[in-house]
Protein backbone atom coordinates (compact mmCIF):
# COMPACT_ATOMS: atom_id res chain seq x y z
CA UNK A 1 0.00 0.00 0.00
CA UNK A 2 2.51 2.57 0.79
CA UNK A 3 4.45 1.52 -2.09
CA UNK A 4 1.52 2.51 -4.50
CA UNK A 5 1.04 5.53 -2.52
CA UNK A 6 4.92 6.63 -2.75
CA UNK A 7 4.58 5.83 -6.66
CA UNK A 8 1.04 7.95 -6.82
CA UNK A 9 2.58 10.89 -5.49
CA UNK A 10 6.10 10.59 -7.46
CA UNK A 11 3.95 10.95 -10.79
CA UNK A 12 2.45 13.94 -9.61
CA UNK A 13 5.42 15.51 -8.62
CA UNK A 14 6.82 14.73 -12.24
CA UNK A 15 3.50 15.57 -13.86
CA UNK A 16 4.01 18.69 -11.38
CA UNK A 17 7.12 19.69 -12.74
CA UNK A 18 6.86 18.86 -16.41
CA UNK A 19 3.83 21.27 -16.01
CA UNK A 20 5.45 23.98 -14.66
CA UNK A 21 8.83 23.83 -16.28
CA UNK A 22 9.45 27.01 -18.27
CA UNK A 23 9.93 26.67 -21.98
CA UNK A 24 11.69 28.64 -24.22
CA UNK A 25 9.66 30.16 -27.10
CA UNK A 26 6.70 29.21 -25.80
CA UNK A 27 5.45 33.14 -25.74
CA UNK A 28 4.68 32.10 -29.16
CA UNK A 29 1.34 29.58 -27.66
CA UNK A 30 -1.04 32.34 -26.39
CA UNK A 31 -2.94 29.64 -24.45
CA UNK A 32 -1.97 28.61 -20.95
CA UNK A 33 1.61 27.08 -20.38
CA UNK A 34 -0.38 24.23 -18.17
CA UNK A 35 -3.01 23.58 -20.72
CA UNK A 36 -0.75 22.63 -23.60
CA UNK A 37 2.10 21.40 -21.84
CA UNK A 38 -0.62 18.63 -20.67
CA UNK A 39 -2.05 17.98 -23.63
CA UNK A 40 1.44 17.17 -25.08
CA UNK A 41 1.97 15.19 -22.43
CA UNK A 42 -1.49 13.32 -22.78
CA UNK A 43 -0.05 12.59 -26.56
CA UNK A 44 3.10 11.96 -25.49
CA UNK A 45 2.44 8.09 -26.02
CA UNK A 46 1.72 8.68 -29.34
CA UNK A 47 4.41 10.51 -30.27
CA UNK A 48 6.66 7.81 -28.62
CA UNK A 49 5.00 5.03 -30.96
CA UNK A 50 5.20 7.20 -33.85
CA UNK A 51 1.46 6.84 -34.31
CA UNK A 52 1.98 11.11 -34.35
CA UNK A 53 3.60 13.42 -36.31
CA UNK A 54 5.08 16.23 -34.43
CA UNK A 55 3.17 18.60 -37.23
CA UNK A 56 -0.22 16.00 -37.05
CA UNK A 57 0.47 17.85 -33.01
CA UNK A 58 0.75 21.26 -33.97
CA UNK A 59 -2.34 20.96 -35.88
CA UNK A 60 -4.16 18.71 -33.39
CA UNK A 61 -3.45 21.28 -30.87
CA UNK A 62 -4.71 24.10 -32.87
CA UNK A 63 -7.95 22.98 -34.31
CA UNK A 64 -8.78 19.83 -31.84
CA UNK A 65 -7.98 21.32 -28.57
CA UNK A 66 -8.26 25.36 -29.18
CA UNK A 67 -5.33 25.72 -28.52
CA UNK A 68 -4.02 29.43 -29.48
CA UNK A 69 -1.22 30.46 -31.70
CA UNK A 70 0.68 33.96 -32.33
CA UNK A 71 3.31 32.41 -34.70
CA UNK A 72 3.35 30.48 -37.59
CA UNK A 73 3.64 26.61 -37.00
CA UNK A 74 7.55 26.62 -37.92
CA UNK A 75 8.29 28.86 -35.09
CA UNK A 76 5.35 26.97 -32.61
CA UNK A 77 7.00 23.89 -33.20
CA UNK A 78 9.96 24.52 -30.84
CA UNK A 79 7.95 25.03 -27.96
CA UNK A 80 6.57 22.06 -28.33
CA UNK A 81 9.65 20.02 -29.02
CA UNK A 82 11.36 21.64 -26.00
CA UNK A 83 7.90 20.54 -23.74
CA UNK A 84 8.68 16.96 -25.67
CA UNK A 85 12.02 16.88 -24.93
CA UNK A 86 11.48 17.99 -21.43
CA UNK A 87 9.23 15.00 -20.99
CA UNK A 88 11.35 12.64 -22.33
CA UNK A 89 14.21 13.25 -20.03
CA UNK A 90 12.18 13.45 -16.57
CA UNK A 91 10.14 10.37 -17.55
CA UNK A 92 13.25 8.58 -18.45
CA UNK A 93 12.13 7.38 -21.96
CA UNK A 94 13.91 8.46 -25.11
CA UNK A 95 12.14 9.94 -27.83
CA UNK A 96 12.61 10.08 -31.66
CA UNK A 97 10.48 13.02 -32.66
CA UNK A 98 9.22 12.87 -36.27
CA UNK A 99 8.27 16.38 -37.83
Amino acid sequence: MNQSKSDEKRKLKMIEDILNHPVPGEVYIETSGRIWKELVLRHFNKLERKELTLMELVKWLETKESVKYSQKYELVKYPIIECIKYISKVTKRPITIIE
